[in-house]
């Protein structure tokens, strides 16, 4: 396999960015490997070869690289080292993991292409740190990936989001001219037998749901305008879920819903001395629509309650307010969750667990609705207005967090240790809406007590 001259345009096409994805057996690799080696060896280029992860040389493109230059001929021109690729003329291959190297990469000078294979797993730290390496003039820098999820960095911000001075190409198999017969047999096999699998992986679709979130993507897009498919007037109580920022880089947010409807949202910045401000700010929305303040008592959240109880004295109001502390034990413990046999005691390692797995029930439950016309309830749905400007983060922090366990097996959700290991900030709005739809656990007589 040398080219495929499908793409001789793409690659002939100056550009800051080259992107090229899509699905597997369309040849990418190959091409982009192919360029580099005509190019390296008819001008001197250093070349950046890096991807996530990189226990050991053979990890990266450094075969197919070689392969390439014995399918071109050009053995002798290049001395095939054990870190690295050299050319008489100069050109060199340099080869990183984006993950344990990153410092070594940003100390690189003089790259005139970085080049990103697999590069669906990069982050948006991991780029705010290469891209500023790259800054020769005329450089390039080139991504090739297999799209993964819809939410993942490198999908929005280069496909969905395109960046000026980029040129980006989707290929598949149907492209490439060097595809085996047995491979093409071997592919449509495989759409034969599961075409939704088949049109991720050889057809590059990026998949909407990340199997091990709690809540899945596509049952939050079935609940936009939910209560409007289904022609449902929301009735009942006025809430305010209130995500109280915990440290310099967090923030506080709220969400305020109608009976099953979320209808606004709110995020700011806020320091540790402005938590009072904070509080009134939330106690003046819900004196406009006499909502009930559900808060995170945890830490700095603590202290928001004895402000609510004097604003209440002070104005005169009986606002209802109620505490949400993540960490407590669960509610109903002896109670059997849904049908699983298993008490919620013996299922949630804290309430916190609880009522993200509750929600995550409503969604479901809508998305049967929704899209399969199942019957429901109009109490075990959830509706998210469409009107909210900050919807799409909604969506993204309701999606991300996984499902994870303690050390007694029981379930917890992913925590914000490790959301930042995987670069994703605190779902502050997520928490909240959390906070907005989680059953009580403290008696609403108490709650009402509380406003007097």
């Amino acid at each position: 396999m040398l080219m495929n001259p499908a793409l001789r345009d793409f690659w002939n096409t100056p550009s800051r960015y080259k992107v090229l994805y899509g699905g597997r057996a369309s040849s990418k690799s190959h091409d982009a490997c192919g360029r580099l080696i005509y190019a390296t060896n008819k001008i001197p280029l250093k070349i950046l070869a890096v991807r996530q992860f990189q226990n050991k040389i053979t990890d990266s493109v450094y075969t197919l690289l070689k392969d390439k230059i014995d399918a071109f001929g050009y053995k002798n021109n290049y001395a095939i080292l054990n870190t690295s690729i050299k050319n008489n003329n100069g050109s060199e291959f340099l080869f990183y993991g984006i993950n344990r190297n990153i410092e070594e990469i940003k100390s690189t000078e003089g790259v005139d292409i970085l080049y990103i294979e697999e590069a669906h797993a990069l982050t948006e730290e991991q780029w705010e740190i290469l891209k500023p390496t790259i800054r020769k003039q005329g450089s390039e820098i080139w991504l090739v990936f297999n799209p993964r999820l819809v939410t993942d960095f490198t999908y929005k911000r280069f496909i969905v989001n395109t960046p000026k001075d980029c040129i980006k190409r989707y290929i598949n198999y149907t492209e490439n001219p060097f595809l085996s017969e047995t491979a093409r047999l071997d592919i449509e096999e495989a759409k034969l037998e599961d075409e939704e699998k088949y049109n991720h992986v050889y057809l590059g679709h990026p998949k909407l749901d990340d199997n091990d979130a709690i809540i899945k993507r596509s049952w939050i897009e079935a609940s936009i305008d939910a209560h409007k498919v289904l022609g449902i007037e929301p009735t009942g109580q006025y809430k305010i879920g209130y995500d109280i920022a915990d440290s310099g880089d967090d923030k506080c947010a709220t969400v305020e819903t109608h009976g099953i409807l979320t209808y606004r949202v709110d995020e700011w910045d806020a320091k540790e001395d402005e938590l009072e401000e904070s509080a009134e700010r939330v106690f003046k929305q819900a004196k406009k629509e006499n909502s009930i303040i559900i808060y995170d008592s945890i830490g700095v959240g603590a202290s928001a309650g004895s402000t609510y109880k004097r604003l209440n004295k002070s104005e005169n109001v009986k606002i209802k307010y109620s505490k949400f502390n993540a960490g407590d034990k669960v509610r109903d413990p002896d109670k059997i969750y849904r049908d699983t046999k298993i008490k919620n005691k013996d299922m949630f390692s804290n309430l916190k667990a609880q009522s993200w797995f509750e929600v995550s029930e409503l969604f479901k439950n809508t998305y049967n609705a929704v899209m399969k016309d199942k019957p429901y309830k109009e109490d075990e749905i959830i509706s998210i207005s469409s009107d909210i400007k900050e919807l799409e983060q909604l969506k993204e922090e309701l999606a991300t967090p996984h499902k994870d366990e303690d050390n007694l097996g029981k379930v917890k959700v992913e925590s914000k240790k490790d959301l930042k290991k995987r670069d994703i900030p605190s779902p502050n709005i997520a928490d909240a809406f959390i906070m907005a739809y989680a059953k009580p656990k403290v008696n609403p007589l108490l709650a009402a007590m509380q406003a007097k």
